[in-house]
This record gives structure tokens, C-alpha cells and sequence, in this order.
């Protein structure tokens, strides 16, 4: 607290005088006056810090009416490199004002952390303000005073007296916020909520962990640890401090989660795991897909984001299939992940053309991972903010950059297993067959929300639990019985994948004739697999090392492939064998 003897505050510079505390009491117009202002001394009660615990605290403030000034400056303290500070929002437009296809327009005001930076985001109406407010990384455990001042479309945020100025786009100058303002954080309802794609943190349900004191808005204390008692805030503790215990060494994280130091606590990265929970304990619910099943999670309102945090697991031995897509039922926009060749595939599209924005040059494209149609387990990560693209399987990242003005994803549903919004797309991908496990969304476990039945808007035949997938089987009941597929494109390479099960120990399993010599052959001799094949140097005979004969009525698993080097693998059930063959390079069949 600061005490001044106001009558004496006098500005001087050679000869110019400016009484400035008699001109403040008189409203003299060349004083401006902000805040709340006594021209007395007073005592200044001393404001506890509060502590948010978990990112789901958060305390609700009035509402803020700011209109054409106001100024909020505050102390936070933290080691955690994300969460939402403040946020409040208007009143949205009405439905004249709205233009199709846009999201819902308002004005709103917020202060978040992100990756350790501190950035002011306000809307009056007229567009947007977003300005990274520090320069360096604050989330280092000191305290950091932020004071925000506005007159009109202007005004300045100031990170630890490094003052910054800001000018909003011409238009509006009246800030018209009518919800509460929430500190640390957003209810877990948010049904009533306007949240715009810009405050990535709130969509990424980021909430802010770590001390905040001395809230003053417009000049006005703000007892928020009384907030807190009033509003019973789950989560919010009334001090401050910094334990230098790491929580991380009584190692909390179970079946191989990762362990992450954050403000007083740990946080578990389960992702890759199979497991989710504080602690990584409850095991992730797994869905079985046979080619014909999907899960499709209709959104209660349209989505719009700008940042998105993307995880699941998969098993598979095809190497084409939909793992998950998000899809609109009016744009071509999209966030899709697939196996494509054994590849997991990433592909993002916003649709420019229908909102009239800045056109990008198309989808962007990511590959990542190889051979991955194993059969085992895989890891797959997504992270997006704004342009930046971020793709990784199994802990092996490849980045990429989109181009363009716009970084807006537009969905309503969100899609597993098989594509079934597709007025928008040219090429639809594979129905998925294999196993999916762990996908999260923004924070939200998706599948273990709809067996739990937490989330009502759950559409899906896919069936919980590890099935064993048997996908469009058919019987052979005579030896002369057939089946005629279309030609195998197999060219330069190829990939073939099919199941059995039998009791006659030989059969021609598979046929495909070509020009001149080419063939391709695949058989059951004395119970064993033979892959037989010749692309123009003659016939070559690969045999699966099975360690017993397979015509035991059990199913069994086949993978023959080709790749563009000529080395031919045959995998059976776990059991490969490879070959690599010299000469003719491509397999003409027809």
C-alpha cells in the first residue's frame, strides 16, 4: 500500500506548474481518472492469494461492466506452462446479424496462458484482438503483475511494468460483456457459454493452476478468497505456497504413464498407455470394428477451434482404414486420421472457399510411422494451434505448417471407423477394421464417455471390449466353389490381408493371372501357407514358417505384401519370412 498526501502532488518543469491533485479534485478535463479514486488517506485491507489446485477450479466474478473504459491488473504465480486467467463474453449477435456458416459472433475478453506466455485476446465487435503479452516466459514460479487499461478501441497491458500497447480494428469501442467473469478457469458445464475459437485454452480445457492476489477491477479490490467461501469453490485454497518437494519421485504414475512436475502437484500423462485416471489406473474401454461398425459422436452444437490436442491407440493388420474424422454437415472442413499403406495419414482441410476467406492451397497433408498394420498396439498424437501442425506415432513427430489467412475447423460430428458424412469429399477412405482405445479430444475421453454413459450423443454399432474380428466371412463348400474379385492392383507393390479357417489340409486359397507369365498364387499345402508368385523371371516360392499345420478350424491370419523395393513378405498369424527378388520390378496382372 502506497500513501500519498494528494494536496501536495505538483508536476513541475522549468516554469510550467501543474497542480495535479487540486486539477483531479476540480475533474479538471486535462486529468484523466481511472480507477476507483478517494482524495483521502485510507487504510488498504491486505488481500489473501488464493490457489487454484486443478484445472477445474475457478471462481465467478460479477460481471464486468466495462462498456467504454476499464482496467484490471491482478499478481499470478505459477509453474504451469497453460490455463485460462480470466474470460467473459457478451450477449451474441441476433440471428440477422449472423452470417451463415460463421460461428456465433460476440464480444468477450480474456487472459490466458499458453506455453508459458501470457496473451490478452478482446473482441468489441469489430474483430478481434489477440497480443502475446509477454516476450518471455512467466510460468517461473515468481509472481508476475499484469495491469490491463482501456479507453475505448485503445488501452495497453503492462507484464511486470513492460507495458504493451494494443489498438482494436476500427468499429466499435464499447466492450459489452454480460456473463460472469470466471477467474482460473470454466464450469464443466458450459452449455451457456459463448466461447471463441480464438481462447484456445478454454477449448482445450485448460484450466489455470497455481496463485492469484490483489485482483483489482476498475480501481476496486476484489476479495476473491471470500469469493471463494461464498461460492463453496471446489478446489481453491486461501494462501500461497511453493512446496519444492517433487511430487513426481514417489513415482504416482502407473502402467507406464509419464510423470510431469506441475504446482504442487504431479500431472500423469497417460496417453499411450491403455490407461486413464489421475494415476493412470482405470483401463481405457476398446472398441472392436469388423469393416461394417463405427462411432460417430454428434456434437450437441457446432464446434469451431483453432487448437486442437488429439490422442487414441489402434490395432490393425489392414493397412487402410478411417481411424477417426471430424466432419460438418455444411463444409468440406475436416481433421482425419487413417492407415493409408501401413502410414498413419493426417489430413486437414478448412474449407475457404464457402466463408469467402483467405484460400489456402488445399488440404495439408502429414504422413507418419511405417508398417503399422502389425497387430500390435500404436500410439497417435495430434496437436494443432492455428497454422502450426504437429503429428506423431509412437513418439516419432513430424511437423508441419499450413498456408493461408484461415485456421478455423468447423465439425459437428466426430467420426470412427467409417466416414459417413461425405457430400464434401472426393476419395472416401477405408472402413476401418482392428481396434481402437484412448481417444481423446480436447481433454475429453470420448469413448469412455459413451460406455459410461456420460455423454448422451453417442451414435455407434461397434462393440465394446477386445473382440476377436472376423470381417465379411464367406464358406467354400465344394472343391469347385469360387469367388471372382476384381483384378489385384498390385503393379509396383501391393498389400493383401485375409483370415481362414479349415480343415483340409490343401487348397488353392487365391489365383490372379497376368500378362504373359505374371502370376500370383497363395495356397495351403500339407497345412502350411505357399505364396508362390513370378513377375517375369520365372516362378519364386515363398513358404510361412508355421510351426504347425494351420488346417486345425482355427482362424489364422495372412498378410502377403510387395513393396516398391521387390522385397515380398508373407506373415502368418506372428510369423514372417521375407524375400527380395532381382530382375523384373512389376507384377502385370489382369
Amino acid at each position: 500500500m502506497i500513501k500519498l498526501d494528494m494536496d501536495s502532488v505538483v508536476y513541475k518543469n522549468n516554469d510550467f506548474k501543474l497542480e495535479l491533485s487540486r486539477l483531479a479534485i476540480e475533474r479538471d478535463p486535462k486529468i484523466t481518472l481511472n480507477g476507483d479514486l478517494v482524495f483521502r488517506c485510507e487504510d488498504v485491507a491486505a488481500l489473501d492469494p488464493v490457489t487454484f489446485e486443478t484445472p477445474e477450479s475457478y471462481i465467478s466474478l460479477p460481471k464486468w461492466n466495462t462498456k467504454k473504459t476499464g482496467s484490471i491488473s491482478f499478481d499470478f504465480r505459477t509453474t504451469e506452462p497453460s490455463g485460462l486467467l480470466l474470460f467473459s463474453h457478451g450477449r451474441p449477435q441476433s440471428p440477422k446479424e449472423q452470417k451463415p456458416g460463421r460461428e456465433l459472433k460476440t464480444d468477450y475478453f480474456a487472459m490466458e496462458l499458453l506455453d508459458g506466455y501470457l496473451y490478452l485476446l478482446i473482441d468489441m465487435g469489430s474483430g478481434k484482438t489477440k497480443l502475446k503479452a509477454s516476450n518471455k516466459k512467466v510460468n517461473d514460479g515468481e509472481w508476475c503483475h499484469v495491469d490491463f487499461q482501456r479507453e475505448g478501441r485503445k488501452g495497453s497491458i503492462s507484464v511486470n511494468s513492460r507495458s504493451m500497447p494494443f489498438s482494436s480494428p476500427e468499429g466499435s469501442e464499447i466492450l459489452d460483456l454480460d456473463s460472469d467473469m470466471y477467474l482460473g478457469g470454466l464450469p464443466e458445464s458450459k452449455s451457456d457459454l459463448i466461447l471463441p475459437p480464438e481462447v484456445w485454452t478454454a477449448l482445450l480445457n485448460y484450466g489455470y493452476v497455481g496463485c492469484v492476489r490483489d485482483l483489482f477491477i476498475d480501481g476496486k479490490s476484489r476479495d476473491v478468497r471470500r469469493l471463494a467461501e461464498i461460492q463453496s469453490a471446489l478446489g481453491v485454497s486461501s494462501f500461497c505456497t511453493r512446496e519444492l518437494q517433487k511430487r513426481c519421485s514417489s513415482a504416482p504414475c502407473g502402467n507406464g504413464g509419464l510423470c510431469k512436475e506441475g504446482w504442487n502437484r504431479y500431472i500423469c500423462d497417460c496417453t499411450g498407455t491403455g490407461y486413464l485416471g489421475t494415476n493412470c489406473e482405470i483401463e481405457a474401454t476398446v472398441l472392436s470394428y469388423d469393416g461394417s461398425m463405427y462411432l460417430k459422436i454428434i456434437m450437441p452444437v457446432t464446434m469451431h477451434t483453432e487448437a486442437e490436442d488429439l490422442a487414441l491407440r489402434f490395432m490393425s493388420q489392414r493397412a487402410y482404414g478411417l481411424l477417426m474424422a471430424t466432419t460438418s454437415k455444411e463444409s468440406a472442413d475436416t481433421l482425419r486420421l487413417e492407415l493409408d499403406g501401413g502410414r498413419v495419414k493426417l489430413t486437414v482441410n478448412l474449407d475457404c472457399i464457402r466463408i469467402d476467406c483467405s484460400l489456402s492451397k488445399g488440404p495439408e497433408i502429414l504422413f507418419a510411422g511405417q508398417k503399422l498394420n502389425d497387430n500390435e498396439w500404436h500410439t497417435v498424437k495430434v496437436v494443432r494451434r492455428g497454422k502450426s501442425l504437429q503429428l506423431s506415432v509412437d513418439n516419432v513427430t513430424v511437423e508441419g505448417q499450413m498456408t493461408g489467412a484461415h485456421t478455423r475447423l468447423e465439425f459437428h460430428n466426430i467420426e470412427t471407423g467409417i466416414m459417413t458424412e461425405r457430400r464434401f469429399i472426393s476419395v472416401v477412405p477405408s472402413n476401418f477394421i482392428g481396434h481402437l482405445q484412448g481417444l481423446t479430444f480436447n481433454g475429453v475421453p470420448y469413448l469412455d464417455q459413451c460406455k459410461n454413459g456420460d455423454i448422451s450423443y453417442c451414435e455407434l454399432n461397434a462393440r465394446f471390449g477386445m473382440r476377436h474380428i472376423i470381417a465379411d466371412p464367406v464358406t467354400f463348400r465344394t472343391k469347385g466353389s469360387y469367388l471372382a474379385l476384381a483384378t489385384l492392383q498390385a503393379y509396383a507393390s501391393m498389400h493383401l490381408f485375409f483370415q481362414f479357417k479349415t480343415t483340409t489340409p490343401d487348397g488353392l486359397m487365391l489365383f490372379n493371372s497376368g500378362d504373359g507369365s505374371d502370376f500370383i498364387v497363395v495356397e495351403l499345402v500339407k497345412g502350411y501357407v505357399h505364396y508362390v508368385f513370378d513377375l517375369g523371371n520365372g516362378p519364386s516360392l515363398m513358404k510361412g514358417n508355421s510351426d504347425k499345420p494351420l488346417n486345425d478350424n482355427q482362424w489364422h491370419n495372412v498378410v502377403v505384401s510387395r513393396d516398391a523395393n521387390n522385397v515380398h513378405t508373407l506373415k502368418i498369424d506372428s510369423r514372417t519370412v521375407t524375400q527380395h527378388s532381382n530382375g523384373a520390378r512389376n507384377l502385370d496382372l489382369k
